[in-house]
């Protein structure tokens, strides 16, 4: 999708071209994505981009004439709050006065924005080695298909393409099978290889491959859309096997974890975190190692993925926060652990998203106001 970007465009679409890119069924079931508050009918010339609503950004958007703010963080959370949180004087309430709309990307896109991936360990120089998971919880599916043998390629790069067959460091792992398939349409039907009420018989593929829980709808759509028959047969079965801790895969885990090319002292490595995340400091634990390789990266609350940068080998934690204990259990576990603050390790979602918002030829602006300062004290 392409907009122009002196046209209005309507919320609906906009959403629509960020579903593409985070999907919301790779959001973790507790949290609360998409349109929020506002009509997906409104239209508008842009959006205003912020981690949280504020009202700085409310004014920015009215500013502007924008019809739609997107978040971060859920403004409405837990969902079970509802209308709770529409009534005045709440900035839902004041954005829906001004007819703004309201959106969140939130754990969909820490898990689909490999972007942020690229970013940090860019600027850190930090080989990425693969992903850090929440005690193993994300599930998988194996699709199994049936193709008519010439289509099997078509449908093989559309499915993988959708993002199935990743498995660790590898990608596009299929496996298929020749066999012969029978099938009779009844009168109202329309076969693509041969007719009405006869029994036919064609030369297939079974085609398997493994796919995340998130990416599942997409992938089917992906699998319809490229498949020949009017009636596609497919088999969908829920896996045990948890995911690989290598290779690095958009709509499953969280941050990274990798590697400096060569071991770094902490001061150095500090000083780095602090340059890139804009920061005048953070709280780590004691002791510190004195040289640092191999490091994980988590935005926001990581307390939940300490254990798998653990078991990867790291000797630094990086997150948002982690909480007092979790902390402790990292360092008493041989890890350091630094804690940047949760919005401060978030920044990379308004560079992201707005690139989103502008590959797709819509005007944005970014809010960046911090909503938590470090204050030291002082006479007036």
């Amino acid at each position: 999708m392409s907009m122009a970007k002196s046209k209005s465009v309507s919320v609906a679409d906009i959403l629509k071209a960020l579903e593409k890119r985070a999907p919301s069924d790779t959001a973790e079931d507790w949290d609360n994505v998409g349109l929020l508050a506002g009509d997906p009918k409104w239209t508008t010339k842009g959006a205003i981009i912020s981690i949280d609503l504020t009202a700085e950004a409310i004014k920015a958007a009215k500013a502007k004439g924008y019809k739609l703010i997107i978040n971060h963080h859920p403004c409405i959370f837990p969902r079970s709050r509802g209308l709770s949180r529409v009534t005045p004087p709440s900035l839902v309430y004041e954005a829906l006065q001004a007819g703004i709309a309201v959106a969140a990307c939130h754990t969909n896109f820490d898990q689909s924005a490999l972007e942020v991936v690229s970013s940090i360990t860019e600027e850190l120089e930090i080989t990425p080695m693969g992903r850090l998971h929440d005690s193993g919880n994300e599930s998988f599916y194996k699709l199994v298909v049936f193709v008519p043998t010439p289509y099997v390629e078509r449908v093989r790069k559309a499915i993988t393409e959708a993002g199935a067959g990743h498995i660790g460091q590898y990608d596009s792992c299929t496996f298929g099978v020749a066999g012969k398939g029978t099938f009779r349409g009844s009168k109202d039907t329309h076969p693509f290889l041969g007719k009405p009420g006869v029994l036919e018989e064609a030369q297939e593929v079974r085609l398997e491959t493994i796919l995340p829980r998130g990416l599942k709808k997409a992938i089917l759509q992906a699998l319809l859309e490229s498949h020949p028959y009017e009636e596609v047969a497919y088999d969908l079965y829920a896996l045990e096997q948890g995911p690989s801790k290598q290779g690095l895969v958009s709509g499953l885990g969280y941050g990274f974890w990798g590697e400096f090319k060569r071991a770094r002292s902490f001061p150095d490595v500090a000083q780095s975190v602090k340059s890139l995340f804009n920061i005048d400091g953070f709280w780590v634990t004691h002791p510190t190692p004195s040289k640092v390789k191999r490091v994980a990266f988590v935005a926001g609350k990581g307390s939940s993925f300490l254990r798998s940068a653990s078991q990867a080998g790291c000797e630094l934690f990086i997150t948002g926060e982690a909480g007092y204990h979790t902390a402790l259990e990292g360092s008493r576990g041989g890890m350091a652990v630094m804690e940047l603050g949760h919005r401060e390790s978030e920044k990379f979602f308004l560079k992201t998203m707005k690139d989103w918002i502008s590959a797709e030829g819509i005007q944005s602006a970014t809010i960046d106001v911090p909503t938590q300062r470090i204050w030291s004290g002082g006479k007036k």
